[in-house]
């Protein structure tokens, strides 16, 4: 080989050296990007549970809030009339919670809106003229509804 040959030789590998471990730091940088969004995305999300109890009165809401849309379960068991449990979905507009709740009732499913009003760590649940529209029912004017009903959801631990 000559004196030209070995150089063009030595240059290539080195080019494919360099080549190798860049693409491995890239692969390093993305994976260490891809679970650092993964952390970022769980900061984001929390399970919380709130609770009503009187008596044998119960209404139990659980909610996990990814960057600002609101999902989770509401579950209305007053004593000597019918439970109602299904799943929530909606969004936090400043100290408001108004999410959609679905459940099913003698095997029909309905969908009723749904308004909690955020006091300190708590919600309070708000009640208001409602129309149906679309087989959903909905508050007529959400801005009239009101939150001093006696219905305080206190903030507590997440048993099942």
């Amino acid at each position: 080989m000559g004196e030209k040959s070995i150089f063009t030789y030595m240059t290539l590998k080195i080019l494919i050296l360099a080549g190798v471990i860049s693409f491995i730091v890239s692969c390093n940088s993305q994976r260490q990007k891809s679970k650092e969004d993964m952390q970022s995305t769980n900061k984001t999300s929390s399970l919380n549970c709130y609770r009503y109890i009187n008596k044998l009165d119960t209404v139990i809401l659980k909610t996990t809030d990814v960057n600002g849309v609101v999902t989770g379960t509401l579950v209305y068991n007053f004593f000597q009339e019918n439970k109602y449990s299904g799943t929530i979905q909606g969004v936090m507009k400043g100290d408001l919670l108004i999410a959609d709740f679905t459940f099913f009732f003698t095997g029909v499913k309905s969908v009723r809106q749904v308004a909690f009003k955020r006091k300190g760590k708590n919600f309070i649940e708000g009640y208001g003229e409602t129309e149906v529209k679309n087989e959903r029912t909905a508050f007529k004017n959400i801005d009239s509804v009101k939150f001093a009903h006696s219905i305080v959801l206190l903030k507590g631990d997440c048993e099942n």
